[in-house]
């Protein structure tokens, strides 16, 4: 008894099964639209129907069939619609061939309100004394009388280059939402041309692309290319993040099939660095000195001009190659002399109202992830400190928190003072900011 409740349950659930799967096919393919392709009709220079079988050229009842079905092979690509071509609605036994008097739109009114098709595509042909004119119309159902959805014409200059015209008619005849026949690409355009970005933000790239006859294409791909990757990163989906400040272009090319895509359009970044900071830390002394830990502020200008024109990498490189390899003190001058001279420009001043001024002009360079650089400066006494001289300075440091245009940085400095009075010796101090860094609007 167990046995059979088991086989009982097994053979409920795959008549579920069963259900669920063959409904759901007969349910996509009734959801899609009967469209009828008939096949086009033959007319004389003055515009009247003409009789197959009394026409004198056979290639043009040829014609007439060929343009028919490779229509019909279209539709039936594009996978939208349930599509009869002139071979399977004679296959149709409730469908009786129509007389060779019977006009297009007579045909089509009888398939929409006796057939239950919702679209009947007709066509005709017209041999003048050097070229082949072609016409297709589609029809649809309303008020029990066909409605002229759309309509399109080509030429031809001769009989044998007609089906040819296929692709051309169908994309006229559907409306650009429903794309039959893939539309090449011509044109691409974007807004901004030129975008201010501060540093370590994205933004997203909504391209336009237009077909010659200047619709917009309907689900386009994109091909997205930076001109300096180190500088602005760009997806597959347009987002652009930017790493570094400066100048990048950004190409946008259309992807498609066909042998046309437009050619590029392009969008200027700037990536913009942080023009004003604000810091607030403390000097870590020697704990055997048994000091304490001054709070000292200070600020950071940035100019927001653009400092210098873009850096030869090959040259750096020789550069830094032509450095003595048996001279370990070679390669650190040339990497700070790097940071200095490649960096960007930034006024420090730092101040302990009881202690000390400090001015320092440091070239950083900064990433999304973080900064670096080397500076000059001088420090001078305020109060009992006898602290005064030339200052080598270090900064390093990266952003916590980022926001649209504030970020808020821990930046750690290291200062070599070289006193100008004789009897000090130079002296080494390490500090601790956090503060907060402003980007220009």
């Amino acid at each position: 008894m167990g046995k059979l409740k088991i086989i009982l349950f097994f053979f409920i659930l795959t008549i579920l099964f069963s259900t669920t799967v063959f409904g759901n096919s007969q349910d996509n393919s009734s959801s899609l639209q009967k469209i009828a392709v008939l096949n086009f009709s033959v007319l004389d220079e003055k515009g009247n129907l003409i009789d197959p079988l009394h026409l004198q050229h056979t290639e043009l009842l040829s014609l007439s069939r060929t343009m028919a079905m490779g229509i019909a092979s279209r539709l039936v690509q594009y996978r939208n619609f349930d599509v009869y071509d002139p071979m399977l609605l004679r296959e149709k036994k409730n469908i009786a061939p129509f007389p060779p008097e019977m006009t297009p739109y007579e045909q089509a009114q009888i398939l929409l309100t006796q057939h239950g098709f919702d679209q009947v595509i007709t066509g005709s042909i017209t041999s003048m004394s050097n070229i082949v004119v072609l016409g297709v119309q589609r029809f649809d159902l309303e008020d029990d009388k066909p409605r002229l959805l759309g309509s399109s014409m080509a030429t031809a200059p001769r009989t044998s280059d007609a089906p040819a015209q296929i692709d051309s008619l169908l994309s006229i005849l559907f409306p650009p939402e429903t794309p039959v026949i893939e539309r090449s690409i011509e044109q691409i355009f974007v807004a901004p041309t030129m975008l201010r970005i501060s540093l370590g933000s994205s933004h997203k790239i909504n391209p336009l692309a237009l077909d010659s006859l200047g619709r917009p294409v309907p689900d386009p791909t994109f091909l997205y290319i930076s001109s300096d990757e180190s500088r602005v990163h760009v997806d597959d989906n347009g987002v652009i993040t930017a790493l570094k400040p400066g100048t990048t272009t950004i190409s946008i090319r259309g992807v498609s099939r066909s042998a046309s895509s437009g050619s590029p359009a392009t969008m200027t970044v700037v990536v913009v660095p942080p023009v004003f900071g604000i810091r607030v830390g403390s000097l870590i002394p020697d704990a055997f000195e048994g000091g304490n830990f001054p709070v000292k502020m200070g600020f950071r200008f940035t100019p927001s001009f653009d400092q210098g024109g873009p850096k030869d990498p090959l040259a750096e490189a020789s550069k830094a190659a032509s450095a003595d390899p048996t001279n370990p003190l070679a390669y650190v001058g040339t990497f700070f002399s790097s940071l200095f001279s490649s960096g960007i420009m930034t006024f420090d001043l730092d101040f302990d109202p009881s202690d000390e001024l400090l001015f320092a002009l440091s070239g950083i360079q900064r990433t999304s992830s973080g900064f670096i650089g080397t500076g000059v400066g001088y420090a001078t006494p305020l109060g009992m400190s006898e602290t005064k001289g030339f200052v080598f300075r270090f900064t390093a440091g990266t952003q916590i928190f980022s926001f649209s245009r504030v970020t808020l940085p821990v930046e750690t400095n290291i200062d070599m003072i070289f006193p100008t009075s004789g009897t000090g010796r130079p002296s080494f101090r390490f500090g601790i900011n956090f503060g907060i860094d402003l980007f220009p609007l």
